[in-house]
């Protein structure tokens, strides 16, 4: 699984945790490969708009000692989900960008937050 951060909605929660950025980076793509592997079925939409002709979708994750928070991605590959590791070759491996990590975990703040940052970068569809 390649995952990439856009910039523009990780910048700012990397900078508030910068001690802790490695630590967050683990974890995050430790729960989406889970994600990926078992179907998504703690993942849901986050926005009705669409980043790259992909479905924008979120999920909680706990981040050790920085806390819980809720993440923002795009799957580039939804051939891949559902399917164990040792199936999915390096080749077929899905390509994921984190869009988006805020702290803010109430579900209706955190999309207000997330489509306004899609509008600001321009990446809507």
């Amino acid at each position: 699984m390649n995952v990439k951060y856009e910039r523009s909605g990780c910048k700012q929660f990397f900078k508030k945790h910068r001690d802790d950025e490695k630590t967050i980076k683990n974890c995050i793509e430790n729960a989406l490969d889970m994600q990926l592997k078992t179907g998504m079925s703690k993942v849901k939409r986050a926005v009705s708009a669409r980043v790259g002709g992909q479905c924008v979708y979120e999920f909680r994750v706990n981040l050790k000692r920085t806390g819980s928070a809720r993440v923002a991605f795009i799957v580039k590959d939804a051939d891949t989900l559902g399917k164990s590791s040792d199936l999915a070759s390096e080749e077929n491996s899905a390509d994921v960008t984190v869009l988006f990590i805020s702290s803010t975990l109430q579900k209706d703040e955190f999309t207000h937050l997330l489509e306004h940052d899609l509008k600001e970068a321009g990446l809507c569809d």
